[in-house]
This record gives C-alpha cells, sequence and structure tokens, in this order.
C-alpha cells in the first residue's frame, strides 16, 4: 500500500507531472527551420511551379504556355487593313482609332464593319465634331473681355469710372497719363 500513494504528498497532493516522450523529428525540423532564412511567397511559388513542370515533364503532359499576343496587331491596325480603311475613306488617326474601339465592341471584321449603320453614325459625328473644332479660331486679336472693375477697361473705354469708386479713378487717370507720355510726337507712332 505504501507503493500505492507514494505519488500523493502528506499534504494530499498529487505529483502532476507526466513523463512524455520527446519527440526527435520535431525538434530536429524547428532546427533546420532556424538554419535556414525564411522562403518568401513568390519564391515558394516559382520552387513548385518547377516541380510541376518537371512532372508534367515526366508524365508526357504538354500544358500550352500563354504566350502574350503582340501588341501592336491589338493597338492598330496592320498595313494592309489601314490601306483598305483608306480606300473606303476613312482618315485621320482618330478615324481608325474609332473604327478598332466599334470593331472591338461588335466584333465584326473590317469589311462589315464599314458596312454598319452605326459605325457611319458614329464617323459622321466625329466628323462633325472635328469640323466644327477646326471652325472655332485658336487665337484672337481681340483683347479678351476686361471685368468693369479693371483700369484696362476704363481706358480703352475712354471714361472714367463711377464717382463711388475713388481708388479706382485715380488708377485709371494715371494709366491715361502715363499712355500720354509714351505716345510719339509723330503721326505714326
Amino acid at each position: 500500500m505504501s507503493n500505492e500513494h507514494e505519488d500523493i504528498d502528506l499534504n494530499n497532493e498529487e505529483d502532476t507531472t507526466v513523463d512524455t516522450p520527446v519527440d526527435t523529428e520535431v525538434d530536429d525540423e524547428q532546427e533546420n527551420k532556424e538554419d535556414k532564412p525564411q522562403e518568401t511567397l513568390e519564391a515558394r511559388r516559382a520552387r513548385l511551379q518547377r516541380q510541376l513542370d518537371q512532372v508534367n515533364k515526366k508524365l508526357g503532359i504538354n500544358e500550352p504556355k500563354e504566350t502574350k499576343q503582340k501588341t501592336s496587331k491589338t493597338l492598330s491596325f496592320d498595313l494592309g487593313e489601314k490601306a483598305f480603311l483608306i480606300s473606303n475613306g476613312i482618315k485621320g488617326q482618330d478615324e481608325f482609332d474609332l473604327a478598332k474601339r466599334i470593331q472591338k465592341e461588335t466584333g465584326r471584321d473590317i469589311e462589315s464593319l464599314l458596312e454598319t449603320n452605326y459605325f457611319q453614325q458614329e464617323l459622321k459625328v466625329l466628323r462633325e465634331n472635328r469640323t466644327t473644332a477646326d471652325a472655332i479660331p485658336k487665337g484672337s486679336k481681340r483683347p479678351a473681355n476686361s471685368s468693369v472693375d479693371s483700369v484696362e477697361y476704363w481706358v480703352a473705354k475712354g471714361e472714367l469710372p463711377p464717382p463711388s469708386e475713388v481708388e479706382l479713378r485715380r488708377k485709371v487717370v494715371n494709366a491715361r497719363i502715363t499712355k500720354e507720355k509714351s505716345k510719339g510726337v509723330f503721326y505714326n507712332s
């Protein structure tokens, strides 16, 4: 009976320590992790992709890799297509861009695209907008509209501002004096 109660203390406390077997395999993995620098996710993905490619090659599985299409093909027409468009009256980069955009939207080839009412309407609107923009003069010889409270406005008008604006009246008179002094003696100067 004394053997049964060896684990029990005089204070009726049990020994709670339990002997657990030490797993040496887990300790080895932790040591290896501490020795090696941590692999980034990108590096791990690349390593796993290479391994997958090797396995696929051994199994004889040929997965075609995604190839990038020519960017020049997707961004503009080739010379033959441009020649076809020019011969049908489509000229200028903005009209080419319109044709390419509508071709992508509709999925039609160039020949059938030129015959659609939608393309013809869009082309007509584009040309009208361009004509309108070209008709508006870029620069004007006329001075920009001056506001009523500016000195240039009153000097050009040849009058004085209302009597309530004393400071503006002084500036206008001083500007007129300066203008008169800078005037030449001869009629064409």
